[in-house]
């Protein structure tokens, strides 16, 4: 007999508001502090950390929700500049960095989005970066 899968919406969590919300207050030097972060860790624990969100996703039915924040932690890094709290002398430079920390931010949207789904090394991984720049704890 065929199981239908409770429908979950990952983006629709007053945590993911609160998450853009700050994603939206952050400065060059946040998001230059989130990307080194994320490559003082190996590519092999990254990927590691991609199998599981993938294995969590599979198992839940989840590929599109998991696809869906990864598009809305995308878009935040490709749109205009509109949104910087402050101004900045060069918009190119802005979005270079918003580029530049755009790994750090998908993965601490996934992290936020699917909270105690993830075993806690997996979720520490893809927050840690999140947690340095912006000096929150969990």
């Amino acid at each position: 007999m065929w199981r239908r899968r409770r429908e979950v919406n990952l983006l629709d969590t007053d945590e993911m508001d609160l998450f853009f919300e700050k994603l939206d207050r952050m400065n060059q030097a946040q998001l230059l502090s989130m990307r080194a972060a994320w490559y003082a860790t190996s590519r092999d624990a990254h990927a590691d950390a991609w199998t599981t969100v993938r294995a969590v996703a599979a198992r839940n039915g989840w590929t599109r929700e998991i696809d869906r924040v990864r598009a809305k932690a995308m878009s935040w890094i490709t749109r205009g500049t509109n949104t910087i709290p402050y101004q900045m002398n060069d918009d190119f430079t802005w979005q270079q960095v918003k580029n530049e920390a755009g790994e750090a931010i998908v993965d601490a949207a996934l992290a936020i989005s699917l909270g105690s789904r993830l075993d806690a090394p997996t979720h520490a991984l893809l927050i840690e970066p999140w947690l340095r720049a912006t000096g929150a704890e969990e």
